[in-house]
């Protein structure tokens, strides 16, 4: 008897157009469904209707910043979604400020696409 296994879902918000391409690829090669979003508002709409296995989030972003963006998602009661910052910044200050915001991780760009592969298994596996 086989075993129905469900698709992954995976959220991008990034307003690099040019990120979002290359990494929704990369998943989407891997079999999760990506979903795109280019700004913080944009997602949030998105999330009142869907609920993602998994949301990889840009920190510097116009209008709202993704730590804005994650506290406005885990006030709309998705606590148990894991949440990657996925940041081209290397600050610490911005990397702790993700983190008490909701994030369990934060990657810093460019990461080895190895590397960003594993820490999505690991947190679509649990």
């Amino acid at each position: 008897m086989a075993t129905e296994t469900k698709t992954k879902h995976i959220l991008m918000i990034d307003d690099d157009i040019t990120a979002l391409d290359i990494v929704s690829y990369l998943f989407e090669e891997k079999g999760y469904e990506v979903e795109r979003r280019a700004d913080g508002f944009s997602a949030l709409s998105y999330l009142e209707r869907v609920t993602p296995d998994l949301i990889l989030v840009d920190l510097r972003m116009p209008q709202i910043d993704g730590v804005e963006t994650v506290k406005k998602i885990r006030a709309m009661g998705l606590k148990d979604v894991p949440i990657i910052a996925f940041t081209a910044v290397d600050e610490p200050e911005l990397h702790a400020q993700a983190i008490d915001a909701g994030c369990q991780e934060v990657l810093t760009k460019p990461c080895p696409s190895e590397k960003l592969v594993r820490y999505i298994k690991r947190y679509l596996a649990n």
